[in-house]
């Protein structure tokens, strides 16, 4: 190896391991960027932990509720795939754009991943349920 090799060597493995660490923390998502998506959006069909603990639609799992679920964590990582949310929400350079046979909306709910890691970064801060 060359003189200063393993510097470099060195230098470039701390650097990687740096831009993992952040691409890592970014992913973790923004706990309360979520907090203030669920209250914008989530809120018109969820009970949204102290958010609106009287709103949502009855029928619909409040996100309390969902953490009784042994893969709730997968369920809000990929609840824009699941019904009905394909009709109402899209996922920026994921989903399809609406098509004129959904179901129109006064607003379809525009989100990117990094929306939905903090939505999730949310839900993790919310109590567990009462068993």
């Amino acid at each position: 190896m060359q003189p200063g090799g393993w510097t470099k060597a060195a230098g470039a493995a701390l650097a990687f391991c740096g831009l993992l660490m952040a691409a890592t923390t970014a992913r973790a998502g923004d706990a309360e960027r979520g907090r203030q998506l669920a209250a914008e959006h989530c809120t018109r069909c969820h009970v949204v932990g102290d958010i609106n603990p009287r709103g949502g639609i009855e029928s619909t799992p409040s996100f309390i509720g969902m953490k009784r679920l042994a893969d709730w964590q997968r369920r809000y990582a990929e609840f824009y795939i699941l019904p009905p949310h394909p009709a109402l929400v899209r996922i920026k350079d994921v989903s399809a754009e609406r098509d004129d046979s959904r179901p129109a909306f006064v607003q379809e709910i525009v989100l990117s991943l990094e929306d939905v890691e903090s939505i999730l970064a949310f839900a993790r801060t919310l109590p567990d349920p009462a068993p």
